[in-house]
């Protein structure tokens, strides 16, 4: 399938491989198809989308609010706790041995990487979102996927969360007419 796709559709998908990568995510989803698409839009989508305020720094940044929100110490140190592992007692001993606040600092350093094996599968909705792009551009009758194909598979997938992030910015509806007017203006 990824022959269909046109050099910027294609650049998507790698950062979309990036991205899962610098957030540490096992597998590539919605969301970070999303930033690669925002990533390498050529220039009249780039524009539409801008507009709306979304740009692939506000999804980062909304990404990175929704991971930093999804468990504290405490959260963590009470579930370990229920195993036998007293992460507060790892932290003290840490934090003896190395220097004050040198567990706490470690934990928190913003764009850390962790060596990762060089494929990330894709979830199952991020496949969907791929196929879904192909149809789009099948019944738009273009030759080639691009990167606003990408994004009304996107909108078309239904993916709760990557739908969440978008309509934070823009109308899922009023996105997808944009888009479709900018597919026709190009045919």
């Amino acid at each position: 399938m990824f022959e269909r796709f046109s050099r910027n559709a294609r650049v998507a998908v790698v950062l979309a491989q990036e991205e899962a990568r610098e957030l540490n995510a096992d597998e590539i989803r919605p969301e970070h198809i999303l930033v690669g698409v925002l990533q390498s839009a050529g220039r009249e989508l780039s524009s539409v989308l801008e507009g709306y305020g979304l740009t692939a720094n506000a999804v980062r940044d909304r990404l990175a609010a929704d991971e930093s929100a999804g468990g504290s110490f405490d959260d963590d140190a009470e579930a370990l706790r229920s195993i036998g592992i007293d992460l507060r007692a790892v932290r003290d001993n840490i934090d003896r041995t190395f220097g004050e606040g040198t567990f706490d600092n470690e934990v928190r350093k913003p764009g850390r990487r962790r060596r990762r094996r060089s494929h990330l599968p894709f979830t199952k909705p991020a496949k969907m979102v791929l196929e879904l792009a192909l149809r789009e551009a099948l019944a738009h009758k273009d030759n080639g996927i691009a990167c606003e194909h990408i994004l009304l598979g996107i909108l078309r997938g239904g993916d709760a969360f990557t739908l969440q992030v978008i309509g934070e910015k823009v109308d899922a509806a009023q996105l997808r007419a944009a888009i479709v007017d900018l597919l026709d203006k190009a045919a």
